[in-house]
């Protein structure tokens, strides 16, 4: 026979935990973006660096 109050804390706790898990990964993906924007704009200038065409 099933446990209804260990039913309902088990819904509770799967509930919260998808919740949290979905802030993380759009946390994540929001770093991850950012990282790859940074890294771009570092290997174009990099790029135009070894050309002469960089910053002066």
């Amino acid at each position: 026979m099933k446990n209804p109050w260990m039913s309902a804390w088990l819904s509770a706790a799967n509930t919260m935990t998808g919740a949290a898990r979905g802030q993380m990964v759009a946390e994540m993906s929001k770093a991850q973006t950012a990282m790859m924007q940074e890294w771009q704009k570092a290997w174009v200038e990099a790029w135009l660096g070894m050309w002469g065409m960089g910053k002066r």
